[in-house]
């Protein structure tokens, strides 16, 4: 049912008045962003080009909403053209289809951010019981791959572990603490919340991965074909997103995003900044690169996600370099682009 919901949510979610691309607005259009969590850096670029106006600027209205655990819905609504763009680790998986409508054209995060969490009694992988419930948002999701990885190498083989779709981060870090779960992968202010709640950190996707497209910055090719302005424009507008938050410069308005409009505590915050965003997990413009994309489809294909005899296309298939060049060349344009 709530797939089902998400669903239809998703598809009246770009409705409003008409723009004259090249001339004057004459009305804002509305723009809802599906992202997995409102809190989070992976809603960071999202969040950042709404509360500088940078939609407005392009003549839309925009907001983001959470589809938390509900990400395989959203990405099915692109590929029916009912969302213009989504960014999520669940997009590869139906970009490789053949004869799908998804382009990976950037990336708005190139590391694989989890942390396993367990419960505040559980110190070691030894302690946890047998089959370890394992929490995840969805099955092509990252942190299946860092659970499943993670328990591997600690000696746990996937025979003794148990899938449990509880939702995204928040929902595991509360099935962990009300023990529906016995650990769940976190993205890092999640996990921030977990050693706040002497929640014990198991391990980290860091110590076996580097570059990841986790973050999957997709777009619907016949919404490109058919607009092709708007597409550059929303495009070009998450580039410009990327540019300010990767801007030390601007480190004092990310902060206030982080903190203030995500509603994050300012301990927490700081540390999203200081590791995730000064760390380099935002590509400087949204680029994505074939080597993370190879590095998602092997974790899928590991992880049984992804079938070990799926036909995988070319990276030329599943991206859209040129467009991605189009939407760069847009925002280098306006005249926001640094020498």
């Amino acid at each position: 049912m709530k797939s089902k919901r998400i669903a239809k949510g998703i598809a009246a979610a770009v409705l409003g008045a008409s723009l004259l691309w090249g001339g004057q607005v004459l009305a804002q259009e509305q723009l809802r962003i599906p992202v997995a969590m409102t809190s989070t850096t992976t809603a960071l670029v999202e969040q950042t080009a709404i509360y500088k106006g940078f939609f407005k600027d392009i003549g839309y209205d925009a907001r983001v909403y959470s589809v938390s655990g509900g990400e395989n819905a959203a990405v099915l609504a692109l590929e029916r053209g009912q969302l213009p763009f989504f960014g999520s680790d669940d997009n590869i998986p139906l970009a490789i289809r053949p004869g799908s409508n998804i382009r990976v054209i950037g990336s708005e995060m190139n590391v694989l951010p989890y942390w396993l969490v367990a419960g505040k009694h559980v110190k070691s992988y030894k302690e946890l019981p047998r089959p370890v419930k394992v929490g995840i948002s969805s099955p092509t999701s990252g942190n299946v791959y860092v659970s499943l990885k993670l328990l591997e190498a600690a000696g746990i083989p996937q025979k003794d572990t148990r899938l449990v779709k509880v939702g995204g981060s928040s929902a595991r870090l509360a099935g962990v603490k009300g023990g529906k779960i016995d650990v769940g992968s976190l993205t890092f202010g999640m996990m921030l919340r977990a050693k706040k709640a002497d929640l014990s950190i198991l391990g980290a996707a860091n110590q076996f991965v580097k570059e990841y497209a986790f973050l999957q910055l997709a777009m619907n090719k016949n919404y490109i074909k058919d607009n092709p302005d708007k597409a550059e424009a929303m495009f070009g507008t998450l580039i410009r997103g990327c540019a300010f938050v990767n801007d030390p410069a601007n480190k004092e308005e990310v902060l206030h995003v982080i903190t203030k409009v995500m509603r994050n505590p300012d301990d927490i915050g700081k540390e999203m900044y200081d590791i995730e965003v000064a760390g380099g997990s935002i590509p400087n413009r949204c680029q994505i690169t074939e080597s993370a994309i190879k590095a998602y489809i092997e974790s899928a294909v590991w992880s049984k996600s992804i079938s070990a005899d799926t036909k995988i296309p070319p990276a030329s298939q599943i991206m859209f370099p040129e467009f991605y060049d189009r939407a760069l060349a847009w925002y280098k344009n306006k005249g926001w682009m640094k020498n």
